[in-house]
């Protein structure tokens, strides 16, 4: 039987996996397409991890942890916008992927690690 310790543990393994997949197939793909979905996918997992961040945030009253998870889904919303905006401009793209990114990996610290 399974509590809910074990159930949060089963959904931080989850998701440390699946962004850890995803930051790397965004990287180390060579087709167009493939970035491109991977870049929505680590942008959607950033804004999740935020939200995150920011209900921690809200019950515990930490106001740090709840202005990091503002600036992270920020940050996650406006690189998918970027993509979006910039079709043909490579040093756009790359500058959402990274962005992409950086939102992702600090909302992940700010929510489940702090």
């Amino acid at each position: 039987m399974l509590n809910s310790l074990d159930w949060l543990v089963i959904v931080f393994m989850g998701l440390a996996a699946l962004t850890l997949l995803s930051l790397c197939l965004m990287f180390l793909l060579k087709n167009k397409k493939g970035k491109r979905v991977c870049l929505y996918i680590v942008a959607v997992l950033g804004a999740y991890v935020s939200t995150i961040g920011l209900r921690i945030g809200f019950v515990g009253g930490f106001t740090g942890q709840i202005a990091v998870g503002v600036v992270t889904l920020i940050v996650s919303v406006g690189a998918a916008v970027l993509e979006l905006v910039s079709r043909q401009d490579e040093r756009k793209e790359k500058l959402a992927r990274i962005l992409a990114a950086v939102g992702l990996i600090v909302g992940f610290v700010n929510a489940l690690l702090i």
